[in-house]
């Protein structure tokens, strides 16, 4: 039920991302305020702050969730290409859940390597 519910959330937050970011959408809020505010007077003008935070946040929330999840999808084909290509090395695949001090790590050892395949060059070995 629980992932259910997720999924719905997904789709509901993609497709809202999708519809609230298309330029006639911005459009039409620029109009619905402008008209709100002949309308209501200074009398509205706290209830459309109101209402316009409460969108803005709602919609900020969907745009990340929708940048998250490319950013999962992307991070999941370097994976795949990492490991596909013969001589990369592996340990870098899910790099992206790693803490600051392996990246150090991982950065060291990169560069040490290429150290070591320039050396190898220059003096004809390999």
């Amino acid at each position: 039920m629980g992932r259910k519910l997720y999924n719905l959330g997904c789709r509901i937050c993609g497709r809202g991302a999708d519809l609230f970011g298309h330029p006639a959408s911005i459009v039409l809020v620029a109009l619905f305020c402008a008209i709100w505010f002949l309308a209501a007077g200074a009398a509205g003008e706290n209830a459309l702050t109101l209402i316009l935070s409460v969108l803005s946040i709602t919609l900020t929330q969907m745009v990340l969730n929708g940048q998250r999840r490319s950013e999962q999808a992307l991070h999941l084909k370097i994976d795949e290409l990492v490991y596909a290509i013969q001589g990369a090395r592996n340990e870098v695949a899910g790099i992206e859940t790693k803490s600051t001090e392996e990246l150090d790590a991982l950065r060291r050892t990169g560069e040490a390597a290429e150290d070591e395949l320039t050396l190898r060059g220059a003096t004809g070995e390999g």
